[in-house]
């Protein structure tokens, strides 16, 4: 699967990644580590885990303990290398057909009984409760792949992550494949699964391992080209933040206080990413690097049009359309000659002109006497510039103070209304911003699970300073209270004598709810 239709569905995936509450009367699901139920009237669904956590202090020295390592004791080699190894690229045939057989015995059954594969072993002990993991068919399991840890340990002491793509010499990046980093996806799942065997079995030095590692290949991921990646990165981050909810619930498992607040900020680091996408549409086709404000010849421009036609009909190869065209949209680019092109061209110049004349304020003068072909490709780029540097620019300020600006929150109805005022010269950018709404909230949506963890670390270390009690407000514990990304505020907080629930700012449809018990010491 190319990059852009993957992270498409991965934007779905995350954009409809529904969680949990306790209103109404639909029933609840539990997925997880979560109980879901629909609030009827947000029509949001709420996610609530409960947590029993016993008092933790500080650890001495309190940075004792490190989720990814210091960056003085993290090698200048790169992690990319160790996670193929780990994935098995080079050897390790017997034990992937061993593992591959255990899935597909679960597959069948699934399909015998009709049920869902996500019922049957090894992917139904993600979802089940730590304290009933079968210990030893789990570990039974995980021989085959036992080659990895070794490998994993050593990627995340690696300080770069690089694939050596050497993407800009691609010709067709939109049809790049990305199976390594699908398969990271399966890594993330056994480390989870090593994670959880280590809580049950009451190792928490060994759980707080895995976790740092888990950590450290979702910031590796934020180093790659592609969105695509910083999106896996992202669910990574969110398997191991569930498992590290597991491992604050030990009663010796140390504080996490201060290892979480020495993580990268943010773990995702998606400017990497962001600068390509920002290029993304030169680099696919990058005969448009050519368009500008010079006059050229009608002459030129069909010559262009010919040379631009094939790269058109690469996209509509990859399932990228343009908007404005009928249904069967792949079928009229394949067709595509000189003769369409021209008409298509001519439909769309009267709302080009008029955008570069009234919103680009060039010189109506000039405007008219370009070939209609520039006319429609200058207005194509200089929309994309426009758009994307729009949304781009508040990439650049914490997410809560653009989630407060006006102009930020109308930026997608404008973007709307421009898709349709312009037409077809402004299709470019509708191919850009799905992806790119999609990353923005994962990249903040790790950084909110991340800063509800801290926060719970934070409470138990003042249960540690307090006999066992829950503060009544998080202005009472020790250390300050960490930030939820969409409010610039604290978690939102509520005491209620016997517990406490956190409560997580709301994502697109989903809503994530803590509720803290300290245990009977």
């Amino acid at each position: 699967m190319n990059p852009i239709c993957l992270r498409m569905l991965l934007a779905a995936a995350i954009c409809l990644n529904i969680g949990p509450h306790c209103f109404a009367d639909e029933e609840a699901t539990q997925e997880g580590d979560w109980l879901h139920k629909r609030d009827p009237d947000s029509g949001d669904v709420i996610a609530t885990m409960r947590l029993k956590l016993h008092p933790q202090a500080e650890p001495q020295p309190a940075l004792k303990h490190r989720l990814i390592p210091d960056l003085f004791d993290r090698k200048d080699g790169n992690a990319a290398i160790y996670y193929l190894k780990a994935m098995g690229f080079l050897e390790q045939s017997a034990a992937q057909q061993a593992l591959y057989e255990y899935s597909r015995k679960a597959r069948e059954q699934a399909q015998q009984e009709g049920k869902e594969v996500a019922d049957f072993p090894p992917y139904s002990w993600l979802d089940m409760p730590v304290k009933d993991l079968p210990i030893e068919e789990v570990k039974q399991y995980l021989v085959y792949s036992s080659f990895q840890p070794a490998f994993l340990a050593e990627a995340a002491l690696q300080k770069r992550f690089s694939l050596d793509r050497h993407i800009r010499d691609v010709e067709n990046p939109v049809a790049y494949l990305l199976p390594e980093i699908q398969r990271m996806r399966e890594l993330a799942r056994k480390q989870s699964l090593r994670c959880r065997l280590a809580i049950a079995e009451g190792r928490p030095d060994d759980a707080l391992r895995i976790l740092g590692q888990q950590f450290a290949l979702a910031n590796h991921l934020g180093q790659d080209e592609f969105i695509v990646s910083t999106l896996v990165g992202a669910a990574i981050s969110g398997i191991a933040a569930d498992d590290a909810f597991q491992f604050v619930q030990l009663e010796d498992a140390p504080n996490l206080y201060w290892a979480i607040a020495a993580l990268p900020d943010p773990l995702i680091d998606m400017q990497e990413a962001y600068a390509f996408e920002r290029q993304f549409l030169y680099e696919q086709m990058k005969l448009l690097r050519e368009v500008d404000e010079t006059p050229r010849s009608v002459e030129y421009w069909r010559e262009f049009m010919d040379r631009l036609i094939p790269q058109l009909k690469l996209l509509a190869i990859e399932g990228i359309y343009l908007p404005g065209l009928s249904r069967d949209v792949e079928a009229e680019i394949t067709a595509l000659d000189r003769a369409a092109a021209t008409a298509f061209i001519a439909a769309s110049y009267p709302n080009a002109k008029r955008y570069l004349i009234e919103t680009c304020k060039m010189d109506p003068v000039q405007v008219e006497a370009y070939p209609t072909a520039q006319v429609v490709l200058l207005a194509a780029v200089k929309f994309h510039r426009l758009a994307t540097d729009e949304y781009f620019k508040w990439t650049n300020v914490p997410f809560w103070q653009a989630l407060e600006n006006s102009e930020f929150r109308q930026l997608d109805s404008w973007l709307g209304e421009e898709l349709k005022r312009i037409g077809w010269a402004s299709a470019p950018v509708s191919w850009l911003m799905t992806a790119f709404n999609a990353a923005r909230n994962a990249q903040y949506r790790v950084q909110q699970s991340l800063a509800l963890l801290q926060t719970v670390e934070a409470i138990r270390m003042y249960a540690a300073e307090n006999d066992g009690r829950l503060p009544v407000t998080l202005n009472e514990l020790s250390v300050p209270a960490p930030i939820d990304p969409f409010t610039g505020q604290p978690i939102a907080y509520e005491f209620n004598r016997y517990n406490a629930v956190l409560n997580a700012s709301r994502l697109p449809g989903i809503r994530y709810r803590l509720i803290l018990e300290i245990a009977p010491q």
